[in-house]
């Protein structure tokens, strides 16, 4: 399986799912506790329209290194992504896209507000995580604030309900049984998170690519009338997909053709034929 390093020595893994003379180069960041090998159909179908696509195990996660649910410093994920970038750009020198879904929409998001001199041709956010969807216990966000500064590497459960993730039963069963899943997050990675919400929402006029924004109606992980709101006060190109009826993973729907063809459609639009 390919793999890179990252600038601070961190073996990071990925996937290439790759199409002949690609039309771009599609970089996919999954969300917490999740990996690449999860939305392998969703690059399968990018890959036979044309596009190959590269899927990212953030650090600690999935098959990359680092420890599980932690993060020092969120600008961490945002060289791993250069450093990704640049790897790619070894592969093809298609244009590239940047999919990324709840966080990895964050940290896509935070990436286009810092990266003007290397911009990306366009990006695709699905389900952002700007803001929570569920309620957490009072009593768990006290012990993450206090544990934030005292001993940022313990751990605490997310507790996120799979079935919260897509409409398709399926989804939820190959989630719980999924190895590389830990459903965990450190306080002090929460704090680096919350920094980089409050971030996201301050430089948002930064933002200068085309972006499509692929939000859910019925999300209970992550608050969709905030990334809605966020996304109708950016300028420029910007396209949002509202799905009424669906939960986190629009991708994982049982319905899911409706937001691939919407990608589809904003790729060849972003990235017209040579």
């Amino acid at each position: 399986m390919p793999a890179f390093t990252a600038p601070d020595g961190l073996h990071l893994v990925f996937e290439a799912v790759e199409a002949p003379r690609p039309r771009s180069a599609v970089l996919f960041l999954p969300g917490w506790s999740d990996h690449g090998g999860r939305w392998l159909e969703t690059a399968e179908r990018l890959r036979k329209a044309g596009h190959s696509v590269y899927l990212l195990d953030l650090r600690g996660q999935g098959r990359s290194e680092g420890r599980r649910g932690h993060l020092s410093r969120f600008s961490q994920l945002l060289g791993d992504l250069q450093a990704f970038r640049r790897q790619v750009r070894v592969r093809t020198d298609a244009p590239q896209v940047l999919l990324g879904h709840s966080f990895g929409g964050l940290v896509v998001l935070r990436y286009l507000e810092t990266q003007p001199s290397d911009p990306v041709t366009a990006a695709v956010v699905s389900s952002p995580f700007l803001g929570l969807g569920y309620a957490v216990n009072p009593l768990k966000l006290l012990a993450g604030r206090l544990l934030a500064d005292l001993a940022p590497a313990v751990a605490l459960r997310t507790g996120l309900d799979p079935e919260a993730l897509s409409r398709d039963p399926a989804v939820a069963a190959g989630y719980r049984a999924d190895p590389l899943v830990h459903a965990r997050m450190t306080a002090g990675a929460w704090k680096e998170i919350q920094w980089a919400q409050r971030a996201v929402a301050a430089d948002a006029h930064r933002i200068d690519r085309p972006v499509q924004f692929l939000l859910a109606g019925e999300d209970r992980i992550v608050d969709a009338g905030m990334a809605r709101a966020f996304a109708d006060g950016l300028r420029g190109d910007v396209q949002v997909r509202w799905y009424p009826e669906m939960y986190h993973e629009a991708l994982h729907d049982p319905q899911r053709d409706h937001p691939l063809a919407d990608i589809l459609t904003f790729l060849a639009r972003a990235t017209p034929p040579a």
